[in-house]
């Protein structure tokens, strides 16, 4: 209700005026006034400003006129002030209530309150991971993600061929588990196998060790710097690589009409920095690449077969088809023909 501002000292002299009037006692002023004796007291010793109504009560039954009034305030006028101290109040005891880490215990505090009642919650909790050390084996994840992986706000993806890469895919679905501690979902549709994470928390710590939200190539992606800085990480990352955005293909060329076909493997990536980035890797391993437009080759048979033996692949159809090829090369080679094949490079890609 409204309360009315009176000159310091004014309130309490009237009342004590109107009490002498009405008998000198407060009980005459309380119900006269229709609130409780303390609040009478209240306002004589001017602790709380006396209501608008209750003058005009005063007024009427005494015929006693009030002071001059300064002021008369309205109805909840003191709800901001005492916002702003309890607020004060509040920020000296416990803080700042605005943080993310205040925040979180209090969600915590509040989930663990209405799950003790069995209260509906209707929200889920944010799941925890385990966090790897940046060590080869996590290298090679990264160097997947960097292939076939994809990464939004709240969920990890990695999409395979459902046909040629379903031993692969068993293969990623454990190295997540051994990796973070999840077990992925997995979602088939049409010739693609979808290995998907949801998961904010592994989101950003992904992000923090060097991978990126969104498209790749508009990113532009790279092998995060971590990596190359570990010989160990660098081979693990490049097998990752390999084994998602690479291919074993046959290649062909003619000498004096002959034409001759060979084992070739390729790395294509339209992020220009990973290509170029992946060519110096090879380089610096003792191979010889040969850099095209988003492509990476290795064309030297000798190179090929170092490369299965050194930095080798978790990816089965890589080896078979160069294997295959291999016994092809080697039976043609034993009656003195040139290996025959569907001549010009016939690349059989990561997806094929």
């Amino acid at each position: 209700m409204p309360r009315v501002v009176f000159a310091k000292g004014a309130q309490r002299q009237y009342l004590e005026t109107v009490k002498e009037a009405l008998g000198g006692r407060t009980e005459n002023l309380a119900l006269c006034c229709s609130v409780h004796p303390r609040t009478i007291r209240d306002w004589q010793r001017e602790k709380y400003l006396i209501s608008h109504e209750a003058v005009t009560s005063l007024q009427r039954i005494s015929g006693i006129p009030c002071p001059a009034i300064l002021e008369i305030l309205p109805e909840h006028w003191s709800t901001g002030k005492a916002s702003r101290l309890g607020a004060r109040r509040r920020f000296e005891r416990h803080g700042n209530p605005g943080t993310a880490d205040s925040r979180r215990r209090g969600g915590l505090a509040a989930y663990e309150k209405f799950r003790r009642i069995g209260a509906p919650l209707g929200f889920r909790m944010r799941g925890q991971i385990t966090k790897p050390d940046l060590a080869p084996q996590f290298a090679e994840f990264v160097g997947i993600m960097l292939g076939d992986g994809g990464i939004t706000d709240h969920q990890v993806t990695i999409t395979l061929n459902a046909v040629t890469d379903k031993e692969y895919a068993d293969f990623v679905v454990d190295s997540i588990g051994q990796l973070f501690g999840r077990k992925p979902s997995i979602k088939t549709r049409r010739n693609a196998r979808e290995i998907v994470v949801s998961s904010v928390e592994l989101v950003e710590f992904l992000c923090q060790t060097g991978l990126v939200q969104g498209n790749k190539v508009k990113h532009q992606v790279n092998v995060p710097s971590w990596i190359c800085e570990d010989p160990h990480c660098v081979t693990a990352c490049l097998r990752g690589l390999m084994d998602t955005d690479g291919s074993v293909y046959q290649a062909s060329h003619t000498v004096a009409g002959t034409r001759y076909e060979h084992a070739c493997i390729c790395f294509r990536n339209y992020s220009k920095p990973l290509v170029e980035t992946v060519h110096h890797i090879l380089a610096d391993l003792g191979y010889h690449p040969t850099i095209g437009r988003n492509r990476v080759y290795l064309y030297r048979q000798r190179e090929i077969r170092t490369y299965f033996s050194e930095v080798g692949t978790h990816n089965p159809k890589h080896l078979k088809r160069y294997e295959a090829m291999a016994r092809s090369s080697l039976s043609a080679a034993a009656v003195g023909w040139p290996a025959r094949g569907r001549g010009t490079e016939a690349v059989i890609t990561g997806r094929s």
